[in-house]
């Protein structure tokens, strides 16, 4: 199942890439960190799910013995 997360991180960044150079200053400055936070834990997730175990059932099933 296809969640779109790296398709929307990155469509916030280019988001704030348009702000930044035809937009206001002060709105970038107020909506970089909460965006970028989405943006890292949307590739964040993304990572830990294709590359770790962290998200496996092994490890769940591990745990509760």
């Amino acid at each position: 199942m296809k969640t779109y997360k790296r398709e929307t991180a990155i469509a916030v960044l280019l988001y704030l890439g348009y702000l930044g150079l035809y937009g206001r200053v002060e709105v970038v400055e107020m909506l970089a960190w909460p965006l970028m936070l989405f943006v890292g834990t949307a590739f964040g997730m993304d990572w830990a799910g294709k590359q770790t175990t962290l998200t496996s059932r092994k490890v769940n099933e591990l745990d509760n013995k």
